[in-house]
Protein backbone atom coordinates (compact mmCIF):
# COMPACT_ATOMS: atom_id res chain seq x y z
CA UNK A 1 0.00 0.00 0.00
CA UNK A 2 1.69 3.20 -1.34
CA UNK A 3 2.74 5.44 1.82
CA UNK A 4 2.22 8.16 -0.96
CA UNK A 5 -0.89 11.49 -1.28
CA UNK A 6 -2.34 10.56 -4.96
CA UNK A 7 -4.33 13.88 -6.45
CA UNK A 8 -5.30 13.89 -9.81
CA UNK A 9 -7.79 16.12 -11.77
CA UNK A 10 -9.70 14.01 -13.81
CA UNK A 11 -11.87 16.11 -15.91
CA UNK A 12 -12.08 20.43 -15.37
CA UNK A 13 -14.45 22.41 -17.18
CA UNK A 14 -17.96 23.73 -17.48
CA UNK A 15 -18.59 20.30 -19.59
CA UNK A 16 -18.03 18.53 -16.47
CA UNK A 17 -15.88 18.12 -13.51
CA UNK A 18 -14.29 15.14 -11.24
CA UNK A 19 -11.10 14.94 -9.23
CA UNK A 20 -9.42 11.99 -7.47
CA UNK A 21 -7.50 12.24 -4.28
CA UNK A 22 -6.56 8.86 -2.64
CA UNK A 23 -3.82 7.95 0.61
CA UNK A 24 -3.38 4.53 1.76
CA UNK A 25 -6.55 2.76 2.27
CA UNK A 26 -8.81 5.90 1.48
CA UNK A 27 -10.07 7.45 -1.71
CA UNK A 28 -12.63 10.39 -2.58
CA UNK A 29 -14.09 11.39 -5.63
CA UNK A 30 -14.69 15.15 -5.46
CA UNK A 31 -17.80 16.41 -7.64
CA UNK A 32 -19.40 14.46 -10.00
CA UNK A 33 -20.36 16.20 -13.61
CA UNK A 34 -19.30 13.45 -15.79
CA UNK A 35 -21.12 10.36 -16.30
CA UNK A 36 -19.93 7.13 -14.21
CA UNK A 37 -18.57 5.47 -17.74
CA UNK A 38 -16.15 8.71 -18.25
CA UNK A 39 -15.05 8.40 -14.25
CA UNK A 40 -14.41 4.72 -14.66
CA UNK A 41 -12.34 5.56 -17.65
CA UNK A 42 -10.26 8.31 -16.71
CA UNK A 43 -9.61 6.24 -13.85
CA UNK A 44 -8.64 2.90 -15.29
CA UNK A 45 -6.55 5.92 -17.67
CA UNK A 46 -4.26 6.59 -14.75
CA UNK A 47 -4.34 3.23 -13.56
CA UNK A 48 -6.58 3.28 -10.57
CA UNK A 49 -8.30 0.03 -9.08
CA UNK A 50 -8.78 0.76 -5.41
CA UNK A 51 -12.17 1.28 -3.84
CA UNK A 52 -13.85 4.80 -3.39
CA UNK A 53 -14.78 5.66 -0.33
CA UNK A 54 -16.67 9.16 -0.38
CA UNK A 55 -18.41 10.98 -2.71
CA UNK A 56 -17.60 15.41 -2.15
CA UNK A 57 -19.30 17.76 -4.05
CA UNK A 58 -18.59 20.84 -3.80
CA UNK A 59 -21.56 23.34 -4.80
CA UNK A 60 -25.43 22.49 -6.48
CA UNK A 61 -24.19 23.46 -10.46
CA UNK A 62 -24.61 20.66 -12.81
CA UNK A 63 -21.54 20.72 -14.57
CA UNK A 64 -20.31 19.43 -10.39
CA UNK A 65 -23.32 17.14 -9.35
CA UNK A 66 -25.32 15.68 -12.30
CA UNK A 67 -24.39 12.49 -12.22
CA UNK A 68 -23.74 12.10 -7.84
CA UNK A 69 -26.68 10.27 -7.80
CA UNK A 70 -25.55 7.75 -10.39
CA UNK A 71 -21.87 7.10 -8.99
CA UNK A 72 -24.00 6.68 -5.51
CA UNK A 73 -25.53 3.70 -6.86
CA UNK A 74 -23.14 2.60 -8.79
CA UNK A 75 -20.16 2.95 -6.10
CA UNK A 76 -22.20 2.57 -2.90
CA UNK A 77 -20.89 4.94 -0.99
CA UNK A 78 -21.62 8.03 0.96
CA UNK A 79 -22.18 11.75 -0.29
CA UNK A 80 -20.66 14.67 1.52
CA UNK A 81 -22.27 17.66 0.81
CA UNK A 82 -23.55 20.98 3.51
CA UNK A 83 -27.38 21.35 3.61
CA UNK A 84 -28.00 24.07 0.96
CA UNK A 85 -26.45 22.09 -1.88
CA UNK A 86 -28.30 18.86 -0.89
CA UNK A 87 -31.61 20.70 -0.31
CA UNK A 88 -31.16 22.07 -4.27
CA UNK A 89 -29.99 19.35 -5.94
CA UNK A 90 -31.62 15.98 -3.82
CA UNK A 91 -34.84 15.85 -6.31
CA UNK A 92 -32.65 15.44 -9.42
CA UNK A 93 -30.12 12.58 -8.66
CA UNK A 94 -32.81 9.72 -8.72
CA UNK A 95 -32.98 7.14 -6.01
CA UNK A 96 -30.27 7.98 -2.81
CA UNK A 97 -30.38 6.20 0.36
CA UNK A 98 -30.35 9.48 2.17
CA UNK A 99 -28.74 7.56 5.44
CA UNK A 100 -25.47 7.47 3.51
CA UNK A 101 -26.16 11.21 2.79
CA UNK A 102 -23.27 13.00 4.95
CA UNK A 103 -24.63 16.71 5.50
CA UNK A 104 -22.00 19.78 7.07
CA UNK A 105 -21.91 22.96 7.41
CA UNK A 106 -19.40 25.05 5.57
CA UNK A 107 -16.42 26.27 7.23
CA UNK A 108 -15.84 22.49 9.24
CA UNK A 109 -13.03 20.15 9.56
CA UNK A 110 -13.90 16.57 9.19
CA UNK A 111 -11.96 13.40 7.83
CA UNK A 112 -12.82 10.58 5.92
CA UNK A 113 -10.52 7.41 6.62
CA UNK A 114 -7.03 8.90 6.86
CA UNK A 115 -7.54 11.80 4.89
CA UNK A 116 -8.62 15.18 6.53
CA UNK A 117 -10.83 17.97 4.99
CA UNK A 118 -11.59 21.85 5.78
CA UNK A 119 -13.93 23.04 3.79
CA UNK A 120 -14.37 26.92 3.28
CA UNK A 121 -16.87 29.12 1.63
CA UNK A 122 -15.88 30.53 -2.09
CA UNK A 123 -17.89 33.61 -3.64
CA UNK A 124 -19.90 31.85 -6.51
CA UNK A 125 -23.17 32.26 -7.89
CA UNK A 126 -24.65 29.08 -5.96
CA UNK A 127 -26.39 27.65 -3.44
CA UNK A 128 -23.61 27.42 -0.62
CA UNK A 129 -20.37 26.93 -2.58
CA UNK A 130 -17.24 25.37 -1.06
CA UNK A 131 -13.57 24.54 -1.29
CA UNK A 132 -11.52 22.36 0.16
CA UNK A 133 -8.02 21.69 1.68
CA UNK A 134 -6.86 18.05 2.19
CA UNK A 135 -3.89 17.02 4.76
CA UNK A 136 -2.44 13.31 4.80
CA UNK A 137 0.36 14.06 7.69
CA UNK A 138 2.40 17.50 6.93
CA UNK A 139 1.30 17.43 3.28
CA UNK A 140 -1.70 19.89 2.33
CA UNK A 141 -3.66 19.65 -1.54
CA UNK A 142 -6.12 22.93 -2.02
CA UNK A 143 -8.89 22.75 -4.56
CA UNK A 144 -10.12 26.43 -5.66
CA UNK A 145 -12.66 26.79 -8.40
CA UNK A 146 -15.94 28.23 -9.56
CA UNK A 147 -14.59 31.94 -7.41
CA UNK A 148 -15.57 35.12 -8.50
CA UNK A 149 -12.99 37.62 -7.49
CA UNK A 150 -9.70 37.52 -5.60
CA UNK A 151 -10.44 36.65 -2.11
CA UNK A 152 -8.33 37.47 1.28
CA UNK A 153 -10.03 34.53 2.89
CA UNK A 154 -9.76 31.97 0.28
CA UNK A 155 -5.96 32.51 -0.72
CA UNK A 156 -5.34 32.44 3.48
CA UNK A 157 -7.44 29.04 3.25
CA UNK A 158 -4.92 27.63 0.51
CA UNK A 159 -2.01 29.01 1.61
CA UNK A 160 0.65 27.12 2.56
CA UNK A 161 -0.44 24.22 -0.04
CA UNK A 162 2.00 21.14 -1.32
CA UNK A 163 -0.27 21.26 -4.17
CA UNK A 164 -3.48 24.08 -5.47
CA UNK A 165 -6.17 23.17 -8.00
CA UNK A 166 -7.03 27.02 -9.36
CA UNK A 167 -9.34 28.55 -11.36
CA UNK A 168 -7.87 30.24 -14.63
CA UNK A 169 -11.62 30.34 -16.43
CA UNK A 170 -11.47 32.88 -18.96
CA UNK A 171 -9.47 35.44 -21.17
CA UNK A 172 -11.43 38.78 -20.74
CA UNK A 173 -10.26 39.94 -23.99
CA UNK A 174 -11.63 36.51 -25.40
CA UNK A 175 -14.86 36.96 -23.31
CA UNK A 176 -15.50 40.30 -24.05
CA UNK A 177 -15.66 39.74 -27.70
CA UNK A 178 -16.83 36.39 -27.98
CA UNK A 179 -20.26 34.36 -28.73
CA UNK A 180 -21.73 34.78 -25.36
CA UNK A 181 -24.95 37.14 -24.84
CA UNK A 182 -23.84 40.26 -22.62
CA UNK A 183 -26.36 38.99 -19.49
CA UNK A 184 -23.42 35.41 -19.30
CA UNK A 185 -20.44 37.80 -20.00
CA UNK A 186 -21.45 39.94 -16.95
CA UNK A 187 -22.02 37.10 -14.96
CA UNK A 188 -18.91 35.18 -15.22
CA UNK A 189 -17.24 38.34 -15.17
CA UNK A 190 -18.75 39.28 -11.73
CA UNK A 191 -17.83 39.19 -8.02
CA UNK A 192 -20.02 35.63 -8.12
CA UNK A 193 -19.03 34.28 -11.57
CA UNK A 194 -15.39 33.24 -12.26
CA UNK A 195 -12.17 34.10 -11.78
CA UNK A 196 -9.86 35.56 -15.38
CA UNK A 197 -6.12 34.56 -15.78
CA UNK A 198 -5.16 37.24 -15.08
CA UNK A 199 -7.47 37.10 -11.09
CA UNK A 200 -5.38 33.73 -11.44
CA UNK A 201 -2.29 35.26 -11.17
CA UNK A 202 -3.29 37.51 -8.40
CA UNK A 203 -4.50 35.26 -6.12
CA UNK A 204 -1.22 32.83 -6.77
CA UNK A 205 0.57 36.40 -5.55
CA UNK A 206 -0.86 36.28 -2.17
CA UNK A 207 -0.12 32.83 -1.28
CA UNK A 208 3.34 31.87 0.64
CA UNK A 209 4.49 28.93 -1.95
CA UNK A 210 7.77 27.91 -0.44
CA UNK A 211 5.96 24.19 -0.01
CA UNK A 212 3.94 24.46 -3.26
CA UNK A 213 5.30 21.56 -5.61
CA UNK A 214 2.40 22.30 -8.55
CA UNK A 215 -0.35 24.57 -9.35
CA UNK A 216 -3.17 23.63 -11.51
CA UNK A 217 -5.05 26.13 -13.78
CA UNK A 218 -8.69 24.45 -14.05
CA UNK A 219 -12.04 25.17 -15.11
CA UNK A 220 -10.69 26.67 -18.06
CA UNK A 221 -13.68 27.86 -21.07
CA UNK A 222 -13.34 26.45 -23.43
CA UNK A 223 -15.05 29.67 -25.80
CA UNK A 224 -13.13 32.29 -23.78
CA UNK A 225 -9.64 30.43 -22.82
CA UNK A 226 -7.24 28.22 -24.00
CA UNK A 227 -4.36 26.28 -22.40
CA UNK A 228 -1.71 28.59 -23.71
CA UNK A 229 -3.42 31.70 -23.04
CA UNK A 230 -4.07 30.87 -19.78
CA UNK A 231 -0.33 29.07 -19.08
CA UNK A 232 1.25 32.60 -20.69
CA UNK A 233 -0.74 34.55 -18.71
CA UNK A 234 -0.65 33.47 -15.44
CA UNK A 235 3.06 32.46 -15.63
CA UNK A 236 4.40 36.12 -17.18
CA UNK A 237 2.41 37.93 -14.22
CA UNK A 238 4.23 35.75 -11.84
CA UNK A 239 7.60 36.20 -13.79
CA UNK A 240 7.07 40.15 -13.66
CA UNK A 241 6.96 39.45 -9.81
CA UNK A 242 9.91 37.68 -9.34
CA UNK A 243 7.99 34.53 -8.25
CA UNK A 244 9.60 31.72 -9.72
CA UNK A 245 13.07 33.28 -8.67
CA UNK A 246 11.49 33.08 -5.28
CA UNK A 247 9.88 29.63 -5.50
CA UNK A 248 10.39 26.10 -7.03
CA UNK A 249 7.10 24.84 -8.44
CA UNK A 250 5.14 24.13 -11.81
CA UNK A 251 2.46 25.27 -13.86
CA UNK A 252 0.13 22.76 -15.54
CA UNK A 253 -3.00 22.79 -17.24
CA UNK A 254 -6.02 20.40 -15.68
CA UNK A 255 -7.55 19.37 -18.74
CA UNK A 256 -11.20 19.40 -19.82
CA UNK A 257 -11.60 15.90 -21.43
CA UNK A 258 -9.08 13.80 -19.67
CA UNK A 259 -6.94 13.14 -16.67
CA UNK A 260 -4.57 15.69 -15.83
CA UNK A 261 -0.57 14.94 -15.08
CA UNK A 262 -1.42 13.12 -11.54
CA UNK A 263 0.53 14.20 -7.90
CA UNK A 264 2.53 12.03 -5.86
CA UNK A 265 2.94 13.64 -2.22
Amino acid sequence: MSDEMLFCPLYSGSSGNSILISYKDTSIIVDAGVSFKKLAQALEKIGFNKKIDAILLSHDHSDHVKCAGIYFRKLNVPIITNYKTWESIKSSLGKVDESYVKLIETGTSFSVGSIGIDTFSIPHDASDPMGFCFYVKDKKVSICTDVGHVSDSVAAMIDFSDIILLESNHDVEMLMFGPYPYHLKQRIKGDKGHLSNEQAAKMILKLNLARTKRIYLGHLSEENNHPDVALLTVSSILKQHGVFESYNFSLEIANRYSPSLCSLL
